[in-house]
């Protein structure tokens, strides 16, 4: 049995295109695996952690103990929600994260969540050669993303106008930095089309896609 993490960056439910391909991708992947377990992390109704001083705090403290040598920070105080967010993740043998594009970039709660998760010693950590070394063992990754207008892909340069995506190239390369592997993406682009149909259609394509996608997760 394996167990797929789903994280929803969209506050919108049933109106957003990313919830609307990732609920069809989950329920393909429940009648396709029977026997995995699926959780379910709606970032919009879920208590974070917030990364205050405290937290802040707390990590720079988790840093020095282990360039010293000793173990990390116990899970107190702020540091104790920090834990269970990264323990939630590695627990999970698959992860799916269906997000929005906002203002070329990541929802604030996904942002939010990364900050959580993304700590040295737990999630990656610096080799003697001062190299990033991630922790998450090569687990696939399904990204769906969806955005207003088409976005061209690559990694943003300084030439490329406004219409800049930063959202797909910042995932794929946190998740390159984890050490994910397998990290496949499904976008759902212009989803602003003035033609009603053409969104219909393009929503409709990328469901199918998505159900494909699960099948082979």
């Amino acid at each position: 049995m394996a167990r797929l993490l789903h994280i929803e960056a969209s506050p919108r439910g049933s109106e957003s295109f990313s919830a609307r391909i990732a609920a069809a991708f989950v329920d393909e992947y429940r009648h396709s695996h029977p026997q995995d377990e699926v959780e379910q992390l709606r970032l919009f109704e879920h208590a974070l952690p917030e990364f205050d001083a405290e937290a802040a705090a707390q990590k720079m403290q988790h840093i020095s103990l282990l360039m010293r040598g000793e173990p990390g920070v116990a899970p107190v105080g702020k540091w104790a929600g920090v834990i269970t967010e990264i323990e939630r993740l590695k627990a999970a043998d698959k992860v799916l994260i269906s997000t929005p594009m906002w203002n070329f970039s990541l929802p604030y709660r996904l942002k939010h969540y990364l900050d959580v998760i993304l700590q040295p010693g737990l999630t990656f950590y610096v080799n003697r050669r001062g190299e990033y070394v991630g922790k998450m063992g090569g687990k696939p990754l399904q990204l769906i993303i969806a955005s207003g207008s088409a976005y061209a892909p690559g990694f943003p340069r300084a030439d490329g106008g406004t219409k800049t995506d930063f959202l797909q190239a910042y995932l794929e390369h946190v998740a390159r930095w984890m050490d994910f592997g397998d990290i496949r993406v499904i976008r759902v682009q212009p989803t602003a089309h003035p033609v009603p149909g053409e969104v219909t259609a393009l929503l409709q394509g990328r469901i199918e896609e998505a159900r494909a996608a699960a099948r082979s997760f």
